[in-house]
Parts: structure tokens; C-alpha cells; sequence
């Protein structure tokens, strides 16, 4: 017993001298590059590590602040929007006490983190290996894994510490009232700033700005499309919860209306895919099982599907249902290019195919490195220069392709499938009215999340949309976390 603590202590020691070599190696990087986001970041880790003294307390910080502040920052402007560093460093931070707490677990507590969440470091690391290995420049590796990797140490967090029920309740609230928040902000920027923009005559070029908290972009696109994940994960929630009679009709229903409101309020056409997408996933083993009770259920959210796209066409483009489908197919699956981009989200892929084969291996398999295809500004990597507005990390699978290779795309994809089948788990083996509907509104989560692999870059890319990813797996590890005690302690 004594030489395994005095192991376990030497193991910590040395965690924690690799971890403060290598910050200051990073500051003495940063210090010599001048670069004004670099040493901000610097700075903002330099406070932020006061916060690693309270993680839970970082943890509320980095989703209340990461969710809800956004749309402000944008609105008042001056670089205020740059508040959000801040933010993703109190994220980065969490990978220390996330780190220390994974190597300070014994065998049998390693054994209850579920599989989803070993992948997720095998990603991590297998990023920064093939990385290194063809390293084009510090500050494109620095800011990929930035972009990356800015909340696995929330999820790390999240899953290592000694978080209990009660934690994860508080923090549901949390992330509850976020979610309703998206109402008056949406109204704000719906009959506000889209006026600003031109109005609806403007179309989907004005319309975009109504992304609630998520952030309300005057001068460009803005994330609506995650501000409608984000509700209708809030709205999986509260439906799971009322079909198994946790939450009572009246206050579902009020819950509902406000979740979804901000759905008609912007011009969002995707919720014409997702929105069924989430139906299949709450209720196909319902369907299954009592096909005549809840298929009535399955065609109410088929028939909203319906109203929300008369919206966004007749009223919002003043456009017709051809010619909406016309224009889609022409900038999602033809030669027209996506907004701005001289690709869309079917010919980036086929762009990626004709550089990629077995001619080149290393790239085909492993790509070029994590930032190499990123934008097409300053900061832009070194594979997006050589195609100035291509748009080449359209997607989040073109994204990976580009920078991580087949391999990367693989390890990632088998991430979220690894997360829905130990979820499945969970709720097979589970007697909890409250835990089977979590795990049935987790998966429809997942399934959102599966489907933004071809629609936007965004959960590799935007702090907001990977907050709501670290949170929805932490949440998943906690289920099978607490299962796997349960059943050790039978």
C-alpha cells in the first residue's frame, strides 16, 4: 500500500513538472512572436489558472458564459467578441485538473470511464502526433488545437471529477434556461438587427442573424444553425422527460412553445431536416413497439416540420416550394459554390478526392496537420492558402479530411457511434424513469451531431457548439459512470 502511494505521488510530481515545463516553453514561444491574440491568450492563462483551484466553478463559468454571452459580445462590438478567448482558455485550463484526476484513478475507477471517452484522447493524441510530425508552424498547430480541442478539457472535467447527480442537475438547469433565453434574444434580433440587414427582402442574408445567444453577426454569417441544435436538444430533454411523467403536461407544453418559437423567427432551413431527424431518434422504439400510440405523435412533429418550412419559404424568401428546392440542390449538391465559398458541401468533398489517393499516402491517411485547412484569413492555414476562397473546411468531414485524413475522420466518427451504443447500454440496463429519458434525448443529440458532419464546421471549429458537445458526452460518461457502480456494488 505504501509503495503504490509513494508511485501514485511520483506519477503526480511528474505530471505536473511536464505540464508547467511545457507552459513555460509556451510562454517563451509566445513571448518572442509579439503576436497580440498569443500573448492575450498568455495573459488570460496566466488568471485563469487561479480558477483550476474551484473546477466546478469553472466548469458553470465556461457554460454560462460560453452560451449566453456571445450575441452580446457581438452587439456591443470594439472587439469585445475577443472576451470569448477568455473563455475558451478557462476551457483549456480544465485539462489539468482533468489530466491529474485521470492519472491519480486506480484501475477498477478507469475502468468505469466508458470507451467513448478513452477514444476521445486517442483522438487527441493522434492529432497532435500526426501534427508534429509535419509540422508547418507553431501558431497554426496552437491555434488548431485551440479550435479543436478548446473544450475536451471541459469534458475531461466533467468526467474525471467527483461530480455527483445534484452537480449535473444544477448545471441541466443551467443550460435549460440558456436554452429559453433563445426567445428574447431571437425576438431582439428578428425585428431588430434583420431590419439593419435589409430586411426580409434581403432574404437568408439578413434573416441568419436570428441565432439567439449564440452570436448576431452584423457584418456576416451567424451560427443559427446551432442555436437550433442547442434548443432542440433543450426540447429532447423536456419531451423525454414529460412522455415518462417526470414533467407534467401544462409545463411541458409552456416549456415547448418557448423552445421553439425562435425556430420561426429566423430563416433556418435546416430545421426541415433535423427537426425529423430528432423525432426518428426520440421515438423510434416507441414506434416500434406501439406503432397506433405514438405514430400520431411522430406526424404532429412531421406536420411542425411542415408549418416552420411554409415560414421559411412563402413568407420569409417569398419564394416557392420548387423554387426553394431548386436553389438548394444548386449549393448543396451541384456546381454552385456555398455563400461566399467557390465550393458546397457535396463538391468539397469531391475537391478533397482529387488531391487525395493511394499516390499520396500520408495525406490520404493522415492529412496535413490541425489548422492546415482553416479559413482564409490571416490566420489561415497553410493548406487554405493555396486555395484562396474554396472554403475548403466547408463541413466538419472535409474539415478532418484535410487536416487528421481518413484515420482522423474515422477515430472521430467512431466516437460519437462508441458514445450511442454505451448509451444504449445505459438505458437497457437502467431502471430510472429520469436516466432513460436522458439517454433517449442524448442520442438524438448524437444524431444532430452526426448530421453537422456534412452541414458545417462548426463542431471543430465554434466555442459555443462545442461546449453543448463536451456537456452532452460528459453528461453520457456520468450515466455509465454511475451504472457501472451500481452494478460492481451488487
Amino acid at each position: 500500500m505504501q509503495v503504490a502511494k509513494i508511485t501514485h505521488s511520483i506519477w503526480v510530481k511528474l505530471v505536473f513538472f511536464i505540464v508547467a515545463s511545457g507552459l513555460a516553453f509556451l510562454f517563451g514561444l509566445i513571448s518572442v512572436t509579439a503576436n497580440p491574440i498569443f500573448i492575450g491568450l498568455a495573459v488570460g492563462l496566466v488568471a485563469g489558472t487561479f480558477l483550476m483551484a474551484i473546477p466546478k466553478k469553472t466548469i458553470f463559468l465556461v457554460i454560462a458564459l460560453g452560451l449566453a454571452t456571445p450575441a452580446l459580445l457581438d452587439m456591443i462590438g470594439h472587439g469585445f467578441h475577443r472576451v470569448l478567448w477568455g473563455i475558451s482558455m478557462m476551457a483549456l485550463l480544465l485539462w489539468v485538473p482533468g489530466l491529474l484526476n485521470l492519472f491519480s484513478f486506480n484501475s477498477r475507477h478507469k475502468k468505469n470511464i466508458p470507451l467513448f471517452i478513452w477514444l476521445t484522447l486517442v483522438f487527441v493524441l493522434y492529432a497532435l502526433v500526426v501534427t508534429i510530425t509535419q509540422l508547418y508552424g507553431l501558431g497554426e498547430l496552437f491555434a488548431g488545437f485551440k479550435r479543436y480541442f478548446q473544450t475536451f478539457g471541459l469534458l475531461l472535467a466533467l468526467v474525471t471529477l467527483a461530480n455527483t447527480q445534484k452537480d449535473f442537475d444544477l448545471w441541466l438547469k443551467l443550460l435549460l434556461i440558456i436554452a429559453l433565453l433563445q426567445l428574447p434574444f431571437a425576438v431582439f434580433e428578428r425585428f431588430i438587427l434583420v431590419p439593419l440587414r435589409g430586411g426580409l427582402a434581403a432574404g437568408g442574408q439578413a434573416t441568419d442573424i436570428v441565432a439567439g445567444t449564440m452570436g448576431a453577426n452584423l457584418g456576416a454569417g451567424s451560427p443559427n444553425a446551432i442555436m437550433v441544435t442547442f434548443v432542440l436538444i433543450a426540447f429532447a430533454f423536456v419531451f423525454s422527460r414529460w412522455k415518462v411523467g417526470l414533467i407534467k403536461t401544462s409545463r411541458a407544453a409552456l416549456l415547448t412553445g418557448i423552445l421553439l418559437l425562435p425556430l420561426a423567427l429566423g430563416e433556418t432551413k435546416v430545421v426541415v431536416v433535423i427537426l425529423p431527424l430528432l423525432a426518428i431518434a426520440l421515438l423510434r422504439k416507441d414506434i416500434f413497439l406501439e406503432p397506433a400510440k405514438y405514430i400520431p405523435l411522430f406526424g404532429l412533429m412531421l406536420m411542425l416540420t411542415v408549418i416552420l418550412a411554409y415560414v421559411y419559404v412563402y413568407l420569409m424568401l417569398d419564394s416557392t416550394i420548387g423554387e426553394a428546392i431548386t436553389g438548394i440542390l444548386r449549393y448543396n449538391v451541384q456546381e454552385v459554390g456555398y455563400g461566399t465559398s467557390l465550393l458546397n458541401r457535396t463538391t468539397v468533398m469531391t475537391f478533397w478526392v482529387q488531391f487525395h489517393g493511394w499516390h499520396d499516402p500520408i495525406s490520404f491517411l493522415f492529412g496535413h496537420g490541425l489548422g492546415s485547412s482553416y479559413g482564409n484569413g490571416f490566420d489561415a492555414g497553410h493548406i487554405a492558402r493555396l486555395y484562396p476562397n474554396y472554403g475548403i473546411n466547408l463541413t466538419t468531414i472535409s474539415t478532418l479530411l484535410w487536416d487528421l485524413g481518413i484515420v482522423g475522420l474515422i477515430i472521430y466518427v467512431c466516437i460519437y457511434l462508441t458514445a450511442w451504443m454505451q448509451i444504449s447500454k445505459v438505458w437497457s440496463n437502467t431502471t430510472s424513469a429520469q436516466v432513460k429519458a436522458d439517454c433517449m434525448a442524448l442520442q438524438a443529440g448524437i444524431a444532430l451531431t452526426l448530421f453537422f458532419l456534412i452541414y458545417s464546421d462548426s463542431q471543430v471549429n465554434l466555442l459555443v457548439h462545442e461546449i453543448i458537445i463536451a456537456v452532452m458526452l460528459g453528461y453520457a460518461a456520468f450515466l455509465y459512470h454511475q451504472q457501472q457502480r451500481e452494478i460492481q456494488a451488487v
